[in-house]
Protein backbone atom coordinates (compact mmCIF):
# COMPACT_ATOMS: atom_id res chain seq x y z
CA UNK A 1 0.00 0.00 0.00
CA UNK A 2 1.57 3.38 -0.94
CA UNK A 3 2.23 5.67 1.79
CA UNK A 4 3.62 9.21 2.17
CA UNK A 5 7.53 8.81 2.39
CA UNK A 6 10.77 10.87 2.71
CA UNK A 7 12.91 9.70 0.06
CA UNK A 8 16.91 10.16 0.99
CA UNK A 9 19.86 9.97 -1.70
CA UNK A 10 22.89 9.01 0.48
CA UNK A 11 24.96 10.03 -3.28
CA UNK A 12 23.60 13.57 -3.06
CA UNK A 13 23.84 15.37 0.39
CA UNK A 14 26.58 17.11 1.15
CA UNK A 15 25.77 17.83 4.68
CA UNK A 16 25.24 21.52 4.54
CA UNK A 17 21.84 21.33 7.14
CA UNK A 18 19.66 23.54 4.43
CA UNK A 19 16.97 21.19 5.25
CA UNK A 20 17.66 21.37 9.58
CA UNK A 21 17.20 24.94 8.82
CA UNK A 22 14.22 24.91 6.47
CA UNK A 23 12.38 22.95 9.40
CA UNK A 24 13.15 25.59 11.80
CA UNK A 25 11.92 28.33 10.18
CA UNK A 26 9.09 26.72 8.98
CA UNK A 27 7.73 25.09 12.77
CA UNK A 28 9.63 28.14 15.02
CA UNK A 29 11.56 25.38 16.89
CA UNK A 30 13.88 26.52 19.71
CA UNK A 31 17.71 27.41 18.33
CA UNK A 32 18.47 24.32 20.63
CA UNK A 33 16.48 21.97 19.60
CA UNK A 34 16.70 20.35 16.07
CA UNK A 35 13.72 18.24 14.67
CA UNK A 36 15.43 17.28 11.73
CA UNK A 37 19.05 16.46 11.96
CA UNK A 38 22.28 15.31 9.95
CA UNK A 39 24.51 12.71 10.95
CA UNK A 40 28.32 12.13 9.06
CA UNK A 41 29.81 8.64 8.60
CA UNK A 42 33.00 9.30 9.12
CA UNK A 43 33.11 12.27 10.72
CA UNK A 44 36.87 13.12 11.37
CA UNK A 45 37.06 12.41 7.16
CA UNK A 46 39.85 10.02 7.77
CA UNK A 47 41.01 9.22 4.09
CA UNK A 48 40.75 5.76 3.75
CA UNK A 49 37.08 5.66 4.46
CA UNK A 50 34.16 7.29 2.83
CA UNK A 51 32.42 10.07 3.86
CA UNK A 52 28.51 10.94 3.69
CA UNK A 53 25.78 12.22 5.29
CA UNK A 54 22.15 11.31 6.58
CA UNK A 55 19.54 13.66 6.77
CA UNK A 56 16.83 12.22 9.21
CA UNK A 57 13.65 13.22 11.49
CA UNK A 58 10.78 11.41 11.99
CA UNK A 59 10.39 9.10 9.44
CA UNK A 60 6.23 8.10 10.90
CA UNK A 61 6.36 4.55 11.52
CA UNK A 62 3.75 2.23 10.48
CA UNK A 63 4.35 0.90 13.85
CA UNK A 64 5.45 3.36 15.49
CA UNK A 65 7.84 2.82 19.09
CA UNK A 66 6.78 6.02 20.09
CA UNK A 67 3.35 5.85 19.74
CA UNK A 68 3.26 2.21 21.15
CA UNK A 69 4.99 3.12 24.33
CA UNK A 70 4.32 6.44 25.33
CA UNK A 71 2.20 6.46 28.57
CA UNK A 72 0.34 9.02 28.64
CA UNK A 73 -0.76 8.62 25.20
CA UNK A 74 0.47 11.83 23.67
CA UNK A 75 0.37 10.88 20.04
CA UNK A 76 -1.74 9.97 17.43
CA UNK A 77 -1.69 9.22 13.93
CA UNK A 78 -3.24 11.49 11.06
CA UNK A 79 -4.93 8.45 9.11
CA UNK A 80 -5.07 11.30 5.81
CA UNK A 81 -1.78 11.48 5.38
CA UNK A 82 -0.21 8.95 8.19
CA UNK A 83 1.98 11.52 10.10
CA UNK A 84 2.37 10.49 13.79
CA UNK A 85 1.12 13.72 15.97
CA UNK A 86 2.70 15.07 19.11
CA UNK A 87 0.16 16.80 20.90
CA UNK A 88 1.97 18.73 23.43
CA UNK A 89 -0.91 19.95 25.62
CA UNK A 90 -1.05 15.60 26.87
CA UNK A 91 2.62 15.45 27.05
CA UNK A 92 4.13 14.63 30.62
CA UNK A 93 7.64 15.29 29.87
CA UNK A 94 8.96 11.60 30.80
CA UNK A 95 11.08 11.46 27.96
CA UNK A 96 10.27 7.39 27.38
CA UNK A 97 9.82 8.06 23.96
CA UNK A 98 13.22 9.20 23.41
CA UNK A 99 13.96 5.73 24.21
CA UNK A 100 11.85 3.87 22.18
CA UNK A 101 12.92 5.43 18.69
CA UNK A 102 15.81 4.65 17.57
CA UNK A 103 15.75 7.37 14.81
CA UNK A 104 16.27 9.98 17.62
CA UNK A 105 12.62 12.04 16.45
CA UNK A 106 11.43 12.91 19.61
CA UNK A 107 13.06 16.05 21.10
CA UNK A 108 13.17 16.70 25.10
CA UNK A 109 12.66 20.49 25.48
CA UNK A 110 14.48 21.42 28.45
CA UNK A 111 12.52 24.75 28.40
CA UNK A 112 8.89 23.53 28.10
CA UNK A 113 9.76 20.64 30.02
CA UNK A 114 8.27 18.45 27.28
CA UNK A 115 8.86 16.80 24.26
CA UNK A 116 8.56 17.56 20.55
CA UNK A 117 9.15 16.15 16.96
CA UNK A 118 8.75 16.53 13.57
CA UNK A 119 4.80 16.59 12.38
CA UNK A 120 5.58 14.97 8.81
CA UNK A 121 4.19 19.40 7.73
CA UNK A 122 1.13 17.76 7.86
CA UNK A 123 -0.61 21.58 7.12
CA UNK A 124 1.68 21.13 3.82
CA UNK A 125 1.36 18.01 2.84
CA UNK A 126 -2.71 17.99 3.32
CA UNK A 127 -2.20 20.91 0.76
CA UNK A 128 -0.42 19.29 -1.55
CA UNK A 129 2.78 20.69 -0.99
CA UNK A 130 5.99 19.15 -0.26
CA UNK A 131 7.72 19.34 3.28
CA UNK A 132 9.16 22.58 4.34
CA UNK A 133 12.68 20.04 4.60
CA UNK A 134 12.38 18.49 1.38
CA UNK A 135 12.12 22.40 -0.48
CA UNK A 136 15.15 23.92 0.94
CA UNK A 137 17.68 20.75 -0.40
CA UNK A 138 19.68 22.43 -2.65
CA UNK A 139 20.99 19.66 -4.29
CA UNK A 140 17.79 17.79 -4.63
CA UNK A 141 19.06 15.26 -2.00
CA UNK A 142 15.84 14.63 0.33
CA UNK A 143 12.52 14.43 -1.53
CA UNK A 144 9.14 13.55 -0.81
CA UNK A 145 6.41 11.14 -2.12
CA UNK A 146 3.47 8.34 -2.18
CA UNK A 147 5.95 5.08 -1.69
CA UNK A 148 4.97 1.69 -1.98
CA UNK A 149 7.97 1.01 0.38
CA UNK A 150 9.52 -2.74 0.82
CA UNK A 151 12.24 -3.66 2.62
CA UNK A 152 15.12 -3.23 0.70
CA UNK A 153 14.33 0.17 0.52
CA UNK A 154 15.82 0.34 4.01
CA UNK A 155 19.02 -1.61 4.05
CA UNK A 156 21.93 0.66 4.29
CA UNK A 157 24.39 0.55 6.36
CA UNK A 158 24.41 2.83 9.72
CA UNK A 159 20.52 2.79 9.30
CA UNK A 160 18.34 0.51 12.05
CA UNK A 161 15.18 -1.16 10.69
CA UNK A 162 13.78 -2.95 13.72
CA UNK A 163 10.73 -3.92 11.84
CA UNK A 164 8.80 -1.02 12.54
CA UNK A 165 8.21 -0.16 8.81
CA UNK A 166 9.41 3.73 8.91
CA UNK A 167 8.08 6.04 6.12
CA UNK A 168 11.57 6.25 4.44
CA UNK A 169 13.35 5.20 1.12
CA UNK A 170 16.73 5.19 1.17
CA UNK A 171 19.12 5.29 -1.75
CA UNK A 172 22.20 3.90 -1.12
CA UNK A 173 26.28 4.65 -1.76
CA UNK A 174 26.78 3.86 -5.21
CA UNK A 175 30.19 1.67 -5.11
CA UNK A 176 32.06 4.06 -6.39
CA UNK A 177 31.52 6.50 -3.68
CA UNK A 178 32.30 3.88 -1.17
CA UNK A 179 35.85 4.39 -1.25
CA UNK A 180 38.04 7.26 -2.02
CA UNK A 181 38.53 8.20 -6.18
CA UNK A 182 42.29 8.65 -5.75
CA UNK A 183 44.51 5.96 -4.70
CA UNK A 184 46.35 6.51 -1.82
CA UNK A 185 49.71 4.41 -2.08
CA UNK A 186 51.39 5.15 1.05
CA UNK A 187 48.56 4.90 3.16
CA UNK A 188 48.77 3.37 7.17
CA UNK A 189 46.47 0.98 8.00
CA UNK A 190 42.94 2.00 9.26
CA UNK A 191 43.36 1.67 13.70
CA UNK A 192 39.87 1.29 14.83
CA UNK A 193 40.87 2.44 18.15
CA UNK A 194 42.51 5.83 17.52
CA UNK A 195 39.49 6.42 15.12
CA UNK A 196 37.07 6.14 18.06
CA UNK A 197 39.05 8.21 20.61
CA UNK A 198 39.45 11.07 17.63
CA UNK A 199 35.78 11.12 17.25
CA UNK A 200 33.77 13.49 19.40
CA UNK A 201 31.95 11.49 22.32
CA UNK A 202 28.63 10.98 21.42
CA UNK A 203 25.70 12.11 23.58
CA UNK A 204 23.90 9.81 25.91
CA UNK A 205 20.61 9.58 26.19
CA UNK A 206 20.79 7.24 29.53
CA UNK A 207 23.57 8.40 31.95
CA UNK A 208 23.61 8.23 35.36
CA UNK A 209 24.13 11.71 36.24
CA UNK A 210 20.70 11.93 34.76
CA UNK A 211 19.23 8.35 36.41
CA UNK A 212 19.61 8.22 40.01
CA UNK A 213 16.51 9.26 41.10
CA UNK A 214 15.21 6.11 39.00
CA UNK A 215 18.08 4.10 40.76
CA UNK A 216 16.75 5.07 43.85
CA UNK A 217 12.94 4.58 42.94
CA UNK A 218 13.19 1.35 41.69
CA UNK A 219 15.61 0.02 44.46
CA UNK A 220 12.55 1.86 46.30
CA UNK A 221 9.37 -0.49 44.63
CA UNK A 222 11.80 -3.44 45.36
CA UNK A 223 12.15 -2.88 49.00
CA UNK A 224 8.64 -1.68 49.28
CA UNK A 225 7.09 -5.24 47.98
CA UNK A 226 10.03 -7.81 49.79
CA UNK A 227 8.83 -5.69 53.05
CA UNK A 228 4.98 -6.82 52.13
CA UNK A 229 5.76 -10.10 51.43
CA UNK A 230 7.71 -10.88 53.97
CA UNK A 231 4.90 -9.18 56.60
CA UNK A 232 2.48 -11.39 55.08
CA UNK A 233 4.80 -14.31 55.85
CA UNK A 234 4.48 -13.03 59.79
CA UNK A 235 8.40 -12.85 59.45
CA UNK A 236 8.71 -8.78 59.94
CA UNK A 237 6.64 -6.21 61.51
CA UNK A 238 4.78 -3.57 59.36
CA UNK A 239 3.67 -0.32 59.91
CA UNK A 240 1.30 2.50 58.23
CA UNK A 241 3.57 5.67 58.99
CA UNK A 242 7.36 4.39 58.23
CA UNK A 243 5.60 2.62 54.82
CA UNK A 244 3.71 5.41 53.85
CA UNK A 245 6.87 7.97 54.33
CA UNK A 246 8.98 5.34 51.94
CA UNK A 247 6.00 5.36 49.83
CA UNK A 248 5.75 9.05 49.83
CA UNK A 249 9.20 9.29 49.34
CA UNK A 250 9.47 6.92 45.96
CA UNK A 251 7.12 8.78 44.37
CA UNK A 252 8.71 11.69 45.18
CA UNK A 253 11.48 10.04 43.31
CA UNK A 254 9.61 9.40 39.76
CA UNK A 255 7.85 12.85 40.11
CA UNK A 256 11.62 14.15 39.63
CA UNK A 257 11.91 12.26 36.49
CA UNK A 258 8.92 13.93 34.61
CA UNK A 259 8.82 17.20 32.89
CA UNK A 260 4.75 18.31 33.89
CA UNK A 261 4.49 17.06 37.68
CA UNK A 262 0.58 18.50 37.53
CA UNK A 263 0.05 15.75 34.51
CA UNK A 264 1.46 12.76 36.55
CA UNK A 265 -2.07 11.15 36.58
CA UNK A 266 -1.26 10.75 32.31
CA UNK A 267 0.73 8.18 33.17
CA UNK A 268 -1.56 5.27 33.50
CA UNK A 269 -3.04 6.20 30.21
CA UNK A 270 -2.11 3.37 28.42
CA UNK A 271 -2.00 0.26 29.65
CA UNK A 272 -2.83 -1.88 26.79
CA UNK A 273 0.57 -0.59 25.33
CA UNK A 274 3.16 0.81 27.40
CA UNK A 275 4.99 -1.34 29.79
CA UNK A 276 5.78 1.97 31.77
CA UNK A 277 1.60 2.65 32.29
CA UNK A 278 1.36 -1.07 33.74
CA UNK A 279 4.51 -0.35 36.18
CA UNK A 280 2.89 3.26 37.44
CA UNK A 281 -0.70 1.42 37.39
CA UNK A 282 0.93 -2.07 39.54
CA UNK A 283 2.63 0.04 41.89
CA UNK A 284 -0.26 2.66 43.02
CA UNK A 285 -2.47 -0.41 42.99
CA UNK A 286 0.09 -1.85 45.47
CA UNK A 287 0.52 1.09 47.63
CA UNK A 288 -3.56 2.10 47.83
CA UNK A 289 -4.15 -1.86 48.81
CA UNK A 290 -1.21 -2.19 50.99
CA UNK A 291 -2.32 0.91 53.00
CA UNK A 292 -5.80 -0.48 53.16
CA UNK A 293 -4.45 -3.38 54.47
CA UNK A 294 -2.53 -1.72 57.20
CA UNK A 295 -6.00 0.92 58.40
CA UNK A 296 -8.21 -1.94 58.09
CA UNK A 297 -5.98 -5.06 59.10
CA UNK A 298 -7.67 -7.27 56.87
CA UNK A 299 -4.67 -9.39 55.31
CA UNK A 300 -6.90 -10.19 51.68
CA UNK A 301 -6.32 -6.45 51.29
CA UNK A 302 -2.76 -7.48 51.55
CA UNK A 303 -2.47 -10.58 49.40
CA UNK A 304 -3.85 -8.49 46.48
CA UNK A 305 -1.38 -5.81 46.79
CA UNK A 306 1.37 -7.94 46.89
CA UNK A 307 0.18 -9.85 43.72
CA UNK A 308 0.34 -5.68 42.26
CA UNK A 309 3.20 -5.77 43.31
CA UNK A 310 4.59 -8.33 41.94
CA UNK A 311 3.49 -7.40 38.71
CA UNK A 312 5.10 -3.71 39.45
CA UNK A 313 8.85 -5.25 39.65
CA UNK A 314 8.61 -7.26 36.50
CA UNK A 315 6.96 -4.30 34.35
CA UNK A 316 9.89 -1.88 35.98
CA UNK A 317 12.14 -4.83 34.20
CA UNK A 318 10.24 -4.82 30.60
CA UNK A 319 10.64 -0.68 30.80
CA UNK A 320 14.16 -1.43 30.22
CA UNK A 321 14.06 -3.77 27.28
CA UNK A 322 13.34 -0.64 25.22
CA UNK A 323 17.64 -0.25 26.15
CA UNK A 324 20.59 -1.67 24.02
CA UNK A 325 23.22 -2.97 26.98
CA UNK A 326 27.00 -2.71 25.87
CA UNK A 327 27.86 -5.90 27.20
CA UNK A 328 24.66 -7.64 24.87
CA UNK A 329 23.63 -10.21 27.71
CA UNK A 330 19.87 -11.26 27.89
CA UNK A 331 20.17 -10.75 32.33
CA UNK A 332 21.68 -7.92 34.62
CA UNK A 333 22.31 -8.86 38.34
CA UNK A 334 21.17 -5.74 39.19
CA UNK A 335 17.24 -6.79 37.72
CA UNK A 336 14.59 -5.16 39.95
CA UNK A 337 12.67 -8.52 40.19
CA UNK A 338 15.57 -10.54 41.64
CA UNK A 339 16.44 -7.48 43.78
CA UNK A 340 12.92 -7.96 45.34
CA UNK A 341 12.92 -11.65 46.03
CA UNK A 342 16.52 -11.08 47.22
CA UNK A 343 15.38 -8.35 49.99
CA UNK A 344 12.18 -10.72 50.56
CA UNK A 345 14.42 -13.85 51.18
CA UNK A 346 17.04 -11.30 53.94
CA UNK A 347 14.12 -9.65 55.66
CA UNK A 348 12.16 -13.75 55.99
CA UNK A 349 15.03 -15.45 56.99
CA UNK A 350 14.83 -18.00 54.34
CA UNK A 351 18.79 -19.49 53.95
CA UNK A 352 17.89 -21.51 50.97
CA UNK A 353 16.67 -18.60 49.18
CA UNK A 354 19.38 -16.36 49.84
CA UNK A 355 21.52 -18.83 48.93
CA UNK A 356 20.32 -19.37 45.00
CA UNK A 357 19.96 -15.88 44.78
CA UNK A 358 23.06 -14.63 46.13
CA UNK A 359 24.73 -17.54 43.87
CA UNK A 360 22.42 -16.18 40.85
CA UNK A 361 23.37 -12.70 40.86
CA UNK A 362 27.54 -13.34 41.56
CA UNK A 363 27.66 -15.26 38.64
CA UNK A 364 25.72 -12.95 35.90
CA UNK A 365 27.75 -10.28 37.58
CA UNK A 366 30.85 -11.77 37.03
CA UNK A 367 29.69 -12.88 33.75
CA UNK A 368 28.70 -9.23 32.79
CA UNK A 369 32.31 -7.93 33.99
CA UNK A 370 34.28 -10.02 31.99
CA UNK A 371 32.03 -9.38 28.92
CA UNK A 372 32.69 -5.66 29.58
CA UNK A 373 36.53 -6.24 29.96
CA UNK A 374 36.58 -8.23 26.55
CA UNK A 375 35.02 -4.79 24.81
CA UNK A 376 37.28 -3.05 26.29
CA UNK A 377 34.33 -1.05 28.31
CA UNK A 378 35.55 0.61 31.44
CA UNK A 379 34.09 -1.86 34.45
CA UNK A 380 35.32 -0.51 37.73
CA UNK A 381 36.94 -3.47 39.51
CA UNK A 382 37.18 -1.63 42.66
CA UNK A 383 33.41 -0.88 43.05
CA UNK A 384 33.05 -4.53 41.38
CA UNK A 385 34.76 -5.95 44.68
CA UNK A 386 32.90 -3.59 46.89
CA UNK A 387 29.50 -4.64 45.36
CA UNK A 388 30.37 -8.89 45.49
CA UNK A 389 31.75 -8.04 49.04
CA UNK A 390 27.79 -6.40 49.62
CA UNK A 391 26.31 -9.93 48.14
CA UNK A 392 28.74 -12.15 50.42
CA UNK A 393 28.43 -10.22 53.94
CA UNK A 394 24.12 -10.34 54.52
CA UNK A 395 24.89 -14.62 54.08
CA UNK A 396 27.54 -14.59 56.80
CA UNK A 397 25.98 -12.55 59.27
CA UNK A 398 23.00 -14.43 58.93
CA UNK A 399 24.81 -17.25 59.87
CA UNK A 400 25.95 -15.79 63.16
CA UNK A 401 22.53 -15.30 64.25
CA UNK A 402 23.51 -12.09 66.29
CA UNK A 403 21.07 -9.44 67.56
CA UNK A 404 20.96 -6.47 64.78
CA UNK A 405 21.77 -9.08 62.26
CA UNK A 406 19.12 -7.79 60.39
CA UNK A 407 19.33 -4.13 59.80
CA UNK A 408 22.83 -4.53 59.10
CA UNK A 409 22.43 -6.86 56.59
CA UNK A 410 19.60 -5.36 54.50
CA UNK A 411 21.76 -2.27 54.68
CA UNK A 412 24.73 -3.44 53.39
CA UNK A 413 22.34 -5.64 50.55
CA UNK A 414 20.50 -2.18 49.47
CA UNK A 415 24.40 -0.78 49.17
CA UNK A 416 25.19 -3.63 46.91
CA UNK A 417 21.71 -3.25 44.95
CA UNK A 418 22.19 0.63 44.59
CA UNK A 419 25.99 -0.25 43.30
CA UNK A 420 24.35 -2.94 41.01
CA UNK A 421 21.12 -0.89 39.79
CA UNK A 422 23.33 2.22 39.18
CA UNK A 423 26.09 0.21 36.85
CA UNK A 424 22.87 -0.94 34.52
CA UNK A 425 22.05 2.95 33.92
CA UNK A 426 25.54 3.41 32.90
CA UNK A 427 25.81 0.06 31.20
CA UNK A 428 22.62 0.87 29.13
CA UNK A 429 22.13 3.00 26.07
CA UNK A 430 19.55 4.06 23.19
CA UNK A 431 19.85 3.53 19.64
CA UNK A 432 20.22 6.55 17.61
CA UNK A 433 21.67 7.26 13.69
CA UNK A 434 24.76 8.94 15.16
CA UNK A 435 25.90 5.61 17.37
CA UNK A 436 24.76 3.44 14.67
CA UNK A 437 27.33 5.63 11.95
CA UNK A 438 29.73 5.30 14.28
CA UNK A 439 29.33 1.31 14.09
CA UNK A 440 29.82 1.08 10.24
Amino acid sequence: MKKNSFIFNTNRCVGCNACVAGCSIENGTDFRINWREVNTGNKIKHPGLPVFHFSLACNHCEDAPCMKNCPALAYTRDEKTGAIIHHAEACIGCTYCTWACPYDAPKFNPTTKIVEKCNFCVDRISDGKRPACVESCPVGALDFGLLDLKEEDRVIPGFVDMGIKPSIQLIPLREENTAPKVENTDQIEIDEKKIEEWLPKSKDKVALDKEWTLVLFTIAVAGLVAWQAAHLMGAIDMQLIPFAIVSVLAIGLTSLHIGKKMRMWRFILNLKGSWLSREIFSFSGFLGLTGLQLLTSYEMFGYVALAFGIFALISVDMVYKLLQRKDHLVLHSGMVLLTGILLFACMAEISILIEIIILLKGIIYVWRKRALKNQDIAYFPILSLLRIICLLIPYILLDLKLELILPVSLAIVFIGEIIDRAEFYYESDVITPEKELRNI
